[in-house]
């Protein structure tokens, strides 16, 4: 009996009480194939849609299920998975992938005859999952209130997710079968990869039955793979992952054969959702690739991470699915305690371009969303302005009639945009068409090693490797193309810009400076003498170093693409030169196709903008030192943290980031920078407090005190630290305690200084130092400086400012 065959009964009542409800179920359990196909059986549910993160997954549930069925694929259970649909009237239970079921969603939000969504291996948190369940929420409160939403994973953050959703939880508890851990501690973290096939061989000797092991991609697979090379004739290496035909895929899920072995070497594409026969051994390096976004340089890199312990859960589970198990695990128990609980989401690291296209076409901004997690500010932006280059969001952000066509074309983004555009364009460029379907087929087989895009596609097409030939047929067909003879490469950078405008890039120095603003790392077998460069494929350190590219030049792609060109006047000073520049600019992104001087004149508010700049740049430093505007700055700021019921927030870099609000007009009438220099800012300072505020300011914060001998002393104040008022000593006789300030918030400290102006004391207690150290000072005092009134009782003593005989 499978655990989850025991909360079955409790899970049913649980579905039909509630709108959203969460199962915990251990790897093993059955949630992913005994109960959907359970629930359609009893006919608790009309029509169920199942998303499984993985398309290898989602298939190998999916011809499971239809074996339990005695049917193919495409009747009582479906299929719907990127280039592979089968469904059909007759289908009650169907297996998608996630951006299917986003798709399912925008095309009708309803989901008609829909009355289950079930999110398996939730725990995953991709970003198309989380959107594709925030619309789900939507339809189910304003459309469907009869739709039931189930999220199951064997590691859910469940109470968190708890209290998000205000849902119960289902926990089945206990694996099928019991897991033994073996931990495998690593002298020198950086060749972690070298102890692998010796802890695989390890394990093959101190276990029977076949084994699993997870790695992070395909390059330290094939490494394990050659140093495997010396086992017993009876144990066979498969290899499995995403990018493999199904074939393969197939061979290395299939049971060993009778009296053989075999050892799947894998990615984390085995983690979830997947039963493999005969595998008792899991040996996990603890390592998993992570897709993680560059912002400054848009692109997306690939980096090795250490996996959370939910995911480690995960793939110890795959040794007990069929009897009971080992795991070993690559790494000290104490290092593997460290590790997360979770694995971040996907949605806080990612490009959210597709995210945020998807949401506008849904009809709602990211804020209107019911996501667990949110991304950042930098990550709308940049998503944003990528969208607006793509034409998919207007000047105003508002979705475009090509942006929706975009979202429905059922490819990224990007490549969608080259396609339809490259649609548009074959009447008057012949060819082009075709061209875009073989740069897809390149770009999504990753096939290509060669960092010249018309030399690589022409490589493929005389001589093309198996999986681009297999993208090639797919494309052709879809768009309903024919191969060709001859390919039109002269259009090619045209596409790229088509599909990467932000990584147009120019030649700066050693490197290239791209449409978005970021630099990039030459590679220096190709380009060195070729100012303009589309770019198809970066990555590398920090997203920066350039894998292909094609040579452009301006001219041939502002016809097609004239909205990413911009006449622009810059005025700025040059500090160098010590002068203006005052130039009108055609931009391309952050790139300076031409320059020349400007034929406009140069007026206040530009060259107050210039001004601003340096500003912006120098901050404070920039003007000469001036006490009063100084400390008005320091006052300003105080108040701003002390007493924040009674003045506005307000610290320096607020002040240099919002200048053009309170500076701007004050250095309109500036002609140099020495004048600029100069400048007193303290009326453009005083201007940014209203006039209560000012009169309150001075009433908590003075910038001078009345001492007992009458002279009005100065304040020094500081940001960190205690305000200091120095005052020579005679001056304040009879005080008996420091003057408060900000009520009390900010302490004063008194220099106390010699009749020369020395200081004697520092002191924040008057009338404790009245009576003890100054006996000390009017000792030496008295001889240094005998004209000078000295008393025995400071405290009651009247102050002077003069010498005792003019007293």
């Amino acid at each position: 009996m499978l655990p989850v065959e025991e909360v079955y009964p409790q899970l049913v009542t649980t579905l039909h009480d509630n709108p959203i409800a969460l199962l915990q179920a251990p790897p093993g359990a059955g949630k992913s194939t005994w109960l959907p196909l359970q629930l359609m059986r009893d006919g608790h549910f009309k029509r169920i849609v199942m998303l499984e993160p993985r398309r290898l997954a989602a298939r190998n549930i999916a011809n499971y299920l239809a074996q339990c069925q005695n049917e193919n694929v495409g009747q009582s259970i479906g299929l719907r998975i990127r280039q592979e649909t089968k469904v059909s009237a007759n289908t009650c239970l169907e297996i998608v992938t996630e951006g299917m079921l986003t798709r399912m969603l925008q095309n009708d939000p309803e989901l008609s005859d829909v009355d289950l969504l079930i999110f398996d291996e939730f725990h995953e948190r991709s970003i198309a999952a989380d959107t594709a369940l925030a619309f789900a929420l939507e339809s189910q409160a304003a459309l469907r209130d009869d739709l039931t939403i189930l999220l199951m994973s064997a590691t859910l953050d469940s109470e968190r997710y708890q209290h998000f959703f205000d849902c119960p939880i289902i926990r089945s508890s206990g694996r099928s079968f019991p897991i033994d851990e073996a931990y495998i501690p690593v002298k020198d973290e950086s060749r972690w990869l070298d102890a692998i096939p010796a802890v695989i061989k390890h394990a093959l000797d101190e276990q029977a039955g076949s084994a699993l092991v997870f790695l992070p991609g395909q390059r330290e697979i094939n490494r394990v793979q050659q140093a495997l090379a010396d086992l017993p004739a009876d144990c066979h290496v498969f290899t499995l992952f995403g990018e493999q035909d199904k074939s393969a895929q197939q061979a290395a899920i299939a049971p060993a054969q009778k009296g053989t072995r075999k050892i799947v070497l894998t990615t984390n594409v085995a983690e979830t959702s997947l039963t493999i026969e005969g595998i008792r051994i899991v040996v996990d390096s603890g390592k998993r690739r992570v897709a993680s976004f560059n912002l400054k340089t848009g692109v997306t890199e690939l980096t090795t991470q250490s996996i959370s312990r939910s995911s480690a859960v995960q793939r110890a589970g795959r040794a007990g699915r069929i009897e009971p198990g080992i795991v070993y695990r690559l790494g000290s128990k104490q290092t593997f305690e460290r590790r997360n609980n979770h694995d971040a989401p996907e949605i806080l690291s990612a490009d959210i371009s597709q995210l945020l296209l998807e949401a506008k076409c849904w009809g709602a901004e990211l804020s209107d969303l019911s996501l667990l997690d949110r991304p950042t500010e930098q990550q709308v932006q940049q998503a944003t302005k990528l969208l607006q280059m793509l034409e998919a969001l207007d000047s105003n952000n508002k979705l475009t009639s090509l942006g929706t066509q975009m979202l429905g074309f059922g490819a990224d983004i990007r490549l969608a945009h080259m396609l339809i555009k490259a649609k548009q364009l074959e009447s008057k460029m012949p060819g082009i068409y075709t061209l875009a379907a073989y740069l897809v087929a390149l770009l999504e087989s990753r096939v290509n090693h060669v960092a010249d895009l018309s030399l690589a596609l022409h490589s493929q097409h005389a001589r093309p490797h198996p999986i681009f030939k297999q993208q090639l047929k797919f494309w052709l067909k879809r768009l309903k193309l024919n191969e060709t003879r001859e390919l039109k490469t002269n259009y090619l950078a045209l596409l790229v810009a088509l599909a990467f405008p932000d990584r147009l890039a120019k030649k700066r120095g050693n490197g290239y400076l791209l449409a978005n603003g970021a630099g990039a790392e030459l590679n220096t077998e190709y380009w060195h003498n070729d100012d303009y460069l589309a770019i198809a494929n970066m990555g590398g350190y920090k997203g920066g170093r350039i894998f292909s590219g094609i040579v452009f030049t301006p001219t041939e792609i502002e016809n097609d693409l004239g909205h990413l060109f911009s006449e622009q006047t810059r005025c700025e000073f040059d500090e160098k030169a010590g002068r203006f520049i005052h130039q009108d600019e055609v931009k391309l992104g952050a790139i300076t196709v031409s320059s020349q001087p400007s034929k406009h004149r140069l007026d206040k508010s530009e060259r107050a903008k210039a001004w601003l700049a340096l500003f912006h740049k120098q901050g404070f430093e920039l003007f000469n030192e001036q006490n009063d505007s100084d400390q008005l700055l320091t006052r300003m700021c105080l108040a701003s943290r002390l007493m924040p019921e009674q003045f506005p927030e307000l610290t320096k870099q607020d002040l240099i980031d919002n200048a053009q609000a309170w500076l701007s007009v004050y250095l309109e009438d500036i002609k140099t920078l020495e004048q600029l220099k100069k400048f007193n800012y303290f009326s453009a300072l005083q201007s940014c407090f209203n006039w209560q505020q000012q009169s309150a300011l001075n009433d908590l914060l003075p910038l001078r005190v009345t001492v007992p001998s009458g002279s009005n002393v100065r304040i020094e104040y500081q940001l960190d630290g205690p305000a200091k008022l120095s005052v020579r000593m005679q001056e304040v006789y009879g005080m008996l305690s420091t003057p408060l300030l900000a009520q009390g918030k900010l302490p004063l400290l008194m220099e106390l200084l010699s009749p020369a102006r020395r200081p004697l004391q520092l002191t924040q207690d008057l009338a404790n130092f009245w009576q003890g150290s100054y006996r000390d000072v009017q000792k030496e005092m008295k001889g240094r400086y005998p004209k000078h009134f000295w008393p025995d009782d400071p405290a009651t003593s009247i102050a002077t400012s003069k010498v005792k005989s003019k007293m």
